[in-house]
């Protein structure tokens, strides 16, 4: 079952890489947390990161507001 979580990271990393068609958003369980793992093409990489991580951290904290509701605690790392 897919997340609001996830659909909201997929989402708007598909609006920010050019192939969009490369973005998968899994969910794997951690310690007190999930773990979702942004996968994009590898030349697509600093867009979703962003200048001195930005754009990353800027995905961090919609993430940590948008799981605050369901009082999960999410973790996002950025693959190539």
């Amino acid at each position: 079952m897919v997340t609001m979580e996830e659909e909201l990271i997929a989402y708007i990393a598909r609006a920010l890489v050019d192939r969009p068609g490369e973005v998968t958003v899994t969910k794997s369980p951690g310690e007190g947390l999930e773990i979702l793992q942004l996968r994009v093409a590898s030349e697509d990489v600093g867009k979703v990161i962003g200048k001195h991580g930005r754009i990353a951290r800027a995905l961090r904290t919609l993430l940590s507001a948008s799981a605050h509701a369901s009082q999960t605690r999410y973790a996002l790392e950025i693959i190539d």
